[in-house]
């Protein structure tokens, strides 16, 4: 099998179990996060999404890629701070003609 066959069947087996990922972070004190409820999913996995609710006034999140080319190399972005009820997004660079796809989508919250 050569590499970009197997990048398109790794990539394609990510799009599919990670469309929706739910996750819950608690924490204590009076100010900041008290439970938030976080979506992370991929479209066409080269764009990934996080959506982050419950994260209080003074929280906020974002969205965190792995991205994978066709030689296995795995290089980490970031999207932008966003707020409660927000959506961050991001997508991997180069992925013009398939060079680049999500390997891993998740969220950092910071308070």
């Amino acid at each position: 099998m050569n590499r970009k066959k197997a990048f398109l069947a790794v990539a394609g087996m990510v799009m599919g179990a990670s469309l929706i990922t739910p996750s819950a972070l608690a924490e204590d004190g009076d100010i900041g996060v008290r439970s938030a409820d976080c979506n992370t999913w991929s479209k066409n996995g080269t764009t990934g999404y996080a959506y982050c609710s419950g994260l209080g006034q003074v929280a906020a999140h974002r969205v965190k890629i792995v991205c994978v080319d066709t030689r296995g190399v795995e290089v980490t972005f970031y999207g932008p701070w966003v707020g409660n009820a927000k959506t961050s997004k991001r997508k991997c660079p180069g992925t013009d003609g398939g060079r680049v796809g999500i390997l891993r989508v998740g969220s950092e919250i910071k308070d």
